[in-house]
């Protein structure tokens, strides 16, 4: 059932190791020589019931750390809501909550995550809270393909190192924001369009993790006074999916536009085009099928001809993954991964007409009425591409085979410098390699260009938006690719260091940087962490104000642009634009649709 294209999703999970915390039983009960520890911090909530957390004095100010804060409750396949009504005697909201289930691919595989999932974490400065002095507040979604993730992100350093990486020490303690990370359901389980088939009221097409962050945004306007926060600056901030979640909500969830300020999106593949409510349909029966087979046989390769629609409640949390791995296969044998193509994220949200009004990069074209900073890094193909050609079936047959399912005029692309013959060295990969030229295509197609043209093409120009460009080395070892574990950095040109990959700017923006990194690299995560922060406290100004390490120039004036390096830059717009191909992806290419024509449009049959 594991296909090697099913391998290359694992890309997006990204999920990362745990720094085991020190036992308590080592560390020393009485130190007279030592400030006394702080006091553990507990808060009364609007409703009258006490979270306690924990001191954190490791930083340049007392913070208080809420871990597993429930937020919400759910049914399975069932939208969520706010979740409040905490212990009498009091909540410990002492370490992280259950990650959402993670994607298995075989019968054998741990099962990772729980069903009972929706928990926040929570920092702020000690003394907000004592004074109620109504901070920035920013929200954090995680990435991981709408499939895979968590808000307990570690990752493995250059030196072997586990670093946690979603906290928001640097973001309270340095900048007096309170950050909020957040868990949400994911892959079928945060997606399948159940609506109008199983009788839900009220309906929202299957967009079951979106609907959970919108139910943590409202938690959070409800209760954030407690912690310091301010619910009216609110900006919500993601990476990958992450940050396609803030469009969503900035673009196409009417129902969430109350709900915050201010958005920034790293590293978003802006342009992705969702199903629709019936392609979503069709989806939804092409699973029925998958899971009729998961339970009838945990080791089925293939789906099922029948299906039942009381699987969906009596299936074990196992039997549903097993049979979004069958559906995934599918999906994957495709080829549709490998692409930019409408359909290629396999569990992404559904454009439903009620929860999501319309694809949200119509709405961006005309203009968003809030603040918006997004950008993307030097070299967001490599991550894709090297994982993929690590298994070793990527080859100038299978990336033809890509083009010419995924675009109407293939030709057109493979005889163009970058993508066929004629590819030259880039990213640090040889040249003329497919996995060079995927490097490419995925860059400059999926991240690159729209992300430019969604800020330049508008029928209203906004005075609003502001755009970033990354190109400093990347610090985070990324997952090692199942089938290779000799290549340990998937990041890197022939498995060195030295690209800025999708994802590598994380360590920058939350500075929680390796102890052995370079100076330039220290430093560049202050200011990134810090021109973040200054972006959710004044989001209508931009990053500029009061801060004069660059100048933000909004997009209606493209000729300069914000480079993110730690070294001088002569990166400008216009140029960057040209060597990204991008008059050629905005213009020329033709993406066929893939959402109408992968799921087969039958009927279960009882």
């Amino acid at each position: 059932m594991k296909t090697v294209l099913a391998l290359a999703f694992s890309i997006l999970t990204i999920t990362g190791s745990y720094a085991q915390s020190p036992n308590a039983d080592d560390q020393l009960l009485f130190a007279p020589d030592q400030p006394a520890p702080p006091e553990q911090p507990c808060i009364t909530l609007s409703n009258k019931k006490i979270l306690c957390g924990k001191a954190d004095d490791s930083g340049s100010q007392l913070l208080s750390v809420f871990k597993g804060v429930q937020y919400g409750q759910a049914a399975r396949w069932q939208p969520s809501s706010v979740f409040d009504e905490y212990e009498p005697n009091g909540y410990e909201a002492l370490q992280y909550g259950a990650r959402c289930p993670q994607p298995i691919w075989n019968p054998k595989d741990q099962l990772r995550g729980e069903e009972d999932c929706l928990y926040m974490n929570i920092w702020a400065p000690a003394g907000a809270i004592k004074n109620l002095s109504k901070l920035p507040v920013m929200v954090f979604f995680h990435g991981g393909g709408f499939m895979a993730g968590g808000a307990d992100k570690a990752y493995h350093a250059a030196d072997g190192e586990i670093i946690e990486l979603y906290t928001g020490k640097s973001f309270s303690a340095d900048q007096n924001i309170v950050l909020v990370t957040v868990n949400f359901r994911l892959g079928i389980l945060g997606t399948l369009a159940t609506d109008g088939i199983t009788g839900q009221e009220p309906s929202n097409g299957g967009n079951y993790g979106l609907q959970d962050q919108q139910t943590a945004l409202k938690w959070v306007q409800k209760h954030i006074t407690s912690f310091g926060g301010d619910p009216d600056q609110v900006t919500i901030f993601g990476v990958s999916s992450g940050a396609m979640a803030v469009g969503l909500h900035m673009f196409s969830a009417d129902s969430s536009k109350d709900l915050f300020r201010a958005g920034i999106m790293q590293s978003s593949a802006a342009s992705y085009k969702y199903r629709n409510k019936e392609e979503g349909r069709d989806l939804f029966y092409f699973y029925l099928k998958c899971l009729r087979a998961a339970i009838r046989n945990p080791e089925s390769d293939e789906c099922a001809l029948t299906a039942q629609l009381d699987d969906l409640e009596k299936a074990t949390t196992r039997q549903i993954l097993l049979a979004q791995a069958l559906l995934q296969d599918h999906l994957f044998k495709k080829g549709v991964f490998l692409s930019a193509l409408p359909g290629s994220i396999a569990f992404s949200p559904i454009i439903d007409g009620s929860f999501l009004k319309e694809q949200p990069n119509v709405q961006m074209e005309k203009g968003n009425e809030k603040p918006l900073m997004l950008g993307f890094n030097k070299d967001e193909g490599v991550l894709f591409a090297n994982f993929i050609d690590a298994t070793g079936n990527l080859n100038a047959v299978t990336f033809n085979g890509i083009l010419g399912r995924d675009y109407e005029n293939p030709m057109l692309i493979v005889g163009r410098e970058g993508y066929g013959a004629q590819t030259p060295a880039a990213h640090g990969l040889q040249p003329k390699t497919p996995a060079t030229a995927l490097s490419n295509l995925i860059g400059n197609s999926v991240f690159a260009c729209p992300t430019m043209s969604a800020n330049i093409e508008r029928e209203k120009p906004t005075n609003n938006t502001w755009l970033y460009f990354f190109a400093q080395t990347s610090v985070e070892n990324m997952e090692k690719p199942p089938t290779n574990p000799k290549v340990n950095n998937v990041c890197g040109p022939q498995n060195q260091w030295g690209n800025a990959c999708h994802a590598s700017e994380l360590p920058f923006v939350f500075n929680n940087m390796p102890p052995n990194s370079t100076e330039e690299d220290k430093a560049l995560a202050v200011k990134m962490n810090a021109l973040w922060a200054q972006f959710a406290k004044t989001p209508e100004a931009g990053p500029s104000k009061d801060w004069k390490l660059w100048t933000w120039p909004k997009i209606g004036n493209p000729s300069n642009f914000n480079v993110l390096q730690g070294a001088d830059s002569d990166a400008n717009f216009e140029d960057l634009f040209e060597q990204s191909d991008c008059a050629f992806w905005l213009g020329e290419i033709i993406e066929k649709n893939a959402n109408a024509i992968l799921i087969p449009k039958q009927l279960p049959q009882e």
